[in-house]
């Protein structure tokens, strides 16, 4: 109809008695939700509020005094993301080279759209696609590149890279005779129909990475070229957005150094050309909506299907009688069922949810899945059924342990008087053992048999056995950033005063959170923990070759009663969803510190003292969460908040994140 503006009455309050206390919130958030989600030509909406019904006007008025004060910390971020962006709005008439085409500047980040050769650029960094093996001379874009430069830049790539780099990888070079200080050369997975989303994803965090990169190096301006577009197949519409909003994402949550970010297209592309200016042109006349956090409570029923046992009650009775003697019979039923909730901190893929349902089924009892396991019929029924969940939920925590167990190290033992004869512990003993070895214990008593893990022996009917741990090939050297630690010290905590690390991390605290003082920061030395996440890694590795599958640098606020427990055993899932369902019941981390730094997530201690990790976390394949995921599909590896561009990521497994510093401060 073309209404720009409405004015609602206060809807039920009358004859239809809605309770006026939840009026306010209901109305309230019908109206945001849908500017969030529509780019909407309605710029006004009145609530009417009768003179008479002052109780009403209160009601309202404290409802919205309330919002404006609990999200003034957001509101900073929204106005000036939402904000008019200057540049050219026109459509370039032709195709002949040239530059600032038509720009757009977010937070400080002028993004340029370009028609030339990206040898032509003259900018701080220059981004070349180019191939595995780093042979400059293939490829259209490494061509120029290599043309231009000279073949100082291949030399260097051959000494620097003799074997390469991996998909998603970067390697820096010297510009040579480009107008350029560095090119980073990358290379990207080809398309792949089966997993667009993650090819996306994995674009928009390669262009985190070399900007990243160049904020390290010091440079102010990059050009890029249309990553993709070529040989690799990249669907040309999805390339627009998903560049220009990386580049946003990046800017939202960093006070960047980079002024400029160019995009750089061939005269000859004139369909690219034509798709990057209409896509910049449409959101500077648009504007950017963002997605509030869903506020839904959905239950994963796993009894869905199953037959209902009971019976049909049939009442004949006199009129006035039939309501009471219903309602009897009802509170008498209802106090025969009970509802027992059980925590749980492991993964229950699609796969294992049947095994539940067998239990239900079994036990004629209802079980759905929410941040707990809920049982719900009768006390007798519950009680069984619940010994019964409980011990599935040990075998699979047992299960998943001794897989990743036995990829750090593999325990075997012998007869002292026959050490030929060596024979290996089971998966579920091994897992045991490294579990209690890793956690410095002296002793482990299993079977009736005391293992001596310090002597690495044991007894049994009288013979004696010794024991041996071979650690697994496959083990990763510690980071060159560790202090040295002796053989038998599994856990260390090294504060860290000076140097680059301390440098990098008040610098972001500066820039970010310029109100706060760092009291000290922590480097975390956690043997078993940084094995248990390098063999998560290289299993990711190879399920996801051709994406990026760690991010580092992500945030995760705590509270002070959680910090030995992360120090030692790192994140695991008794930390789900403890502050955070919006986007799946995992363990959250963000790339935003103030994000993390908000008290509902780092609380602050009696003197006000808060605490803040700094991780690496293994993303993977990324899917979109929602309040309602407990478990991820299957082949996902984690959840976030937008595919395009993740600002929160949620993550289900216990060797999933490594806590690399803990950060304590205080304003």
């Amino acid at each position: 109809m073309g209404a720009k503006s409405l004015a609602f009455p206060i809807l039920g309050a009358g004859t239809l008695k809605y309770p006026i206390e939840n009026l306010p919130r209901t109305m309230y958030e019908a109206v945001k939700n849908y500017s969030d989600l529509n780019s909407s030509q309605i710029k006004v909406v009145n609530f009417v509020v009768y003179p008479q019904d002052t109780e009403i006007a209160k009601k309202f008025d404290e409802y919205l005094l309330s919002k404006q004060e609990s999200e003034e910390f957001h509101s900073k971020d929204t106005a000036s993301s939402n904000a008019s962006l200057p540049g050219s709005q026109q459509e370039p008439s032709s195709m002949t080279p040239r530059t600032n085409e038509t720009s757009k500047e977010y937070d400080g980040i002028e993004i340029n759209l370009m028609i030339d050769s990206i040898s032509n650029v003259s900018l701080d960094v220059i981004v070349n696609s180019t191939n595995k093996n780093l042979e400059l001379n293939n490829g259209s874009i490494s061509k120029f590149i290599l043309l231009a430069a000279g073949p100082e830049i291949q030399n260097e790539c051959n000494q620097r890279y003799p074997q390469g780099i991996s998909t998603s990888k970067i390697a820096v070079t010297k510009g040579y005779n480009l107008n350029c200080k560095n090119v980073f050369h990358l290379v990207l997975p080809p398309w792949d129909e089966n997993s667009p989303d993650s090819i996306l994803a994995n674009l928009t965090q390669i262009i985190t990475t070399c900007l990243e990169k160049a904020e390290g190096l010091g440079a102010k301006s990059l050009a890029f070229p249309i990553l993709g577009a070529g040989t690799l197949k990249y669907p040309i519409e999805n390339l627009p957005r998903t560049m220009y909003e990386a580049v946003k994402n990046y800017s939202d949550l960093n006070s960047s150094q980079i002024k400029v970010v160019n995009f750089v297209v061939y005269p000859q592309d004139t369909e690219i050309a034509k798709l990057f200016t209409e896509y910049l042109n449409r959101e500077k006349n648009e504007g950017f909506h963002s997605k509030d956090d869903e506020d839904e409570e959905i239950e994963d029923n796993v009894s869905a299907g199953q037959k209902d046992v009971g019976v049909t009650l049939k009442f004949f009775a006199e009129y006035q009688n039939l309501d009471n003697a219903i309602e009897t019979v009802k509170k008498e039923y209802d106090s025969l069922l009970t509802t027992e909730k059980i925590p749980f901190d492991v993964d229950l893929t699609e796969s294992r949810k049947p095994n539940l349902k067998s239990i239900g089924t079994d036990h004629e009892v209802q079980i759905s899945i929410r941040d707990k396991i809920e049982i719900h019929g009768r006390h007798s029924h519950v009680k069984n059924a619940k010994l019964d969940v409980q011990s599935l939920l040990m075998e699979y925590k047992e299960a998943d342990e001794e897989i990743i167990f036995k990829d750090i190290a593999q325990w075997s033992y012998f007869d002292e008087n026959n050490p030929e004869n060596i024979r290996m512990f089971s998966d579920k003993e091994n897992a045991m053992l490294e579990k209690a070895y890793s956690l410095g214990k002296r002793f482990l008593n299993l079977k009736k048999i005391k293992y001596d893990i310090k002597k690495m022996c044991f007894q049994h009917e009288g013979r004696k056995f010794k024991m041996k741990r071979k650690q697994n090939l496959r083990y990763e050297p510690i980071p060159d950033t560790w202090s040295p630690m002796e053989d038998g010290e599994l856990i260390k905590i090294v504060p860290v005063k000076n140097g680059p690390e301390y440098d990098d991390i008040q610098a972001t605290f500066s820039r970010n959170l310029p109100s706060y003082r760092i009291i000290k920061i922590e480097r975390i030395q956690n043997k078993t923990l940084y094995q248990g996440y390098q063999a998560l890694k290289r299993k990711f590795e190879v399920e996801n070759p051709n994406i990026t599958n760690e991010v580092d640098g992500l945030w995760h606020g705590t509270a002070e009663g959680s910090i030995d427990g992360i120090n030692k055993s790192g994140f695991n899932r008794s930390y789900c969803g403890k502050n955070a369902t919006a986007f799946g019941n995992g363990v959250y981390f963000a790339r935003r510190i103030r994000y993390s730094a908000n008290d509902k997530y780092s609380v602050p201690d009696a003197n006000k003292t808060k605490r803040i990790y700094k991780c690496s976390v293994l993303v993977g394949r990324m899917m979109q969460g929602h309040r309602r995921l407990k478990v991820l599909q299957d082949s996902y590896n984690s959840a976030v908040d937008d595919i395009q561009r993740p600002r929160i990521y949620v993550v289900f497994h216990d060797f999933q994140a490594y806590p690399n510093y803990l950060i304590t401060f205080s304003v």
